[in-house]
């Protein structure tokens, strides 16, 4: 990946310079439609390697190694929603969180959690049962992850708010659009792909719900600016995320079509996999003399 094109940024990178105010001051409704138009031409939401979706020809094994990088994101996704329920500061904010999460379980989708529902498309892409969890992670996958926990447990409740509803409901309706075009492009068959044709639709449907509970918060010129911070800084990660993507498939391209050997080969073997991350992030309850003192992931 070139550095100099696309920083590998830290959390702490990501939450400073994300987090300048924003300049015109509107709150409420007018706040989430400005937002709604930033999230929309973020690069995070309009990257290359998936608005090239439609030009460069993707094969099944191109999907196979973005799949495997993309899996642990959303194996991972209904915790963030998890810990964020947990701050929630009233009943109707917790309501719009658990509508969300009772789909991610498996309301709408045959009673099969999302995870499980990805795994189908896995599969189909020639990813064999049980290597989703081996396969190593780019740098940018487990900063992805760990930022967003960070950001649900760390950040004041309305960064984490940001983070999950403009920072991902609203996105990924957008890319996956993207992502569907080069999928058909390259020969998957709706029941291949259908996770991805659920949450097009569906997670329009999760965004709506989080705006509502975001237009109740979206009342001050300093809430406005935490929910903003929270999805720039989600946008940020993703956009990180998808050069990570991008070198995983250019290093595999490297070395089938010319023989040369990466300039990343070797780095695989000091990266974590899904099994090896998920004890690290695993949520961690402490009781001390007062009483339940934090809930948050392992470090």
């Amino acid at each position: 990946m070139n550095r100099d094109a696309a920083p590998f940024f830290c959390y702490a990178d990501v939450m400073q310079v994300t987090g300048a105010a924003v300049e015109e001051p509107l709150t409420g409704r007018a706040f989430l439609a400005r937002l709604r138009r930033e999230v929309a031409s973020h690069p995070g939401v309009g990257h290359s390697l998936l608005g090239r979706m439609a030009m460069d020809p993707r094969s099944r094994e191109d999907f196979r190694v973005l799949g495997e990088q993309h899996y642990p994101l959303v194996s991972v996704f209904t915790r963030y929603l998890e810990l964020l329920l947990l701050r929630a500061p009233d009943a109707e904010a917790k309501c719009w969180i658990a509508k969300v999460l009772v789909d991610e379980y498996g309301e709408r989708s045959e009673g099969e959690d999302h995870a499980s529902h990805y795994r189908r498309f896995l599969r189909s892409a020639g990813v064999p049962d049980g290597a989703e969890r081996t396969t190593p992670i780019h740098p940018a996958g487990v900063e992805f992850i760990e930022g967003h926990l960070k950001i649900v447990t760390e950040e004041p409740f309305l960064v984490g708010l940001g983070a999950v509803g403009p920072g991902h409901e609203w996105a990924i309706p957008a890319m996956f659009d993207w992502v569907l075009k080069g999928l058909r492009a390259a020969g998957f068959a709706d029941a291949q792909i259908g996770y991805f044709l659920l949450h097009v639709e569906q997670d329009k449907d999760h965004g709506a719900w989080l705006e509502e509970s975001l237009a109740v918060f979206a009342t001050t010129r300093e809430a406005c600016a935490l929910i903003r911070r929270g999805a720039l800084a989600s946008l940020a990660l993703r956009e990180q995320f998808w050069w990570g993507v991008a070198d995983k498939l250019h290093a595999r391209r490297m070395r089938e079509r010319t023989g040369l050997i990466p300039s990343t080969a070797g780095s695989e073997e000091t990266q974590v996999t899904l099994d090896t991350l998920l004890p690290r992030i695993a949520p961690r309850i402490e009781f001390g003399p007062s009483g339940l003192e934090t809930n948050r992931p392992a470090r």
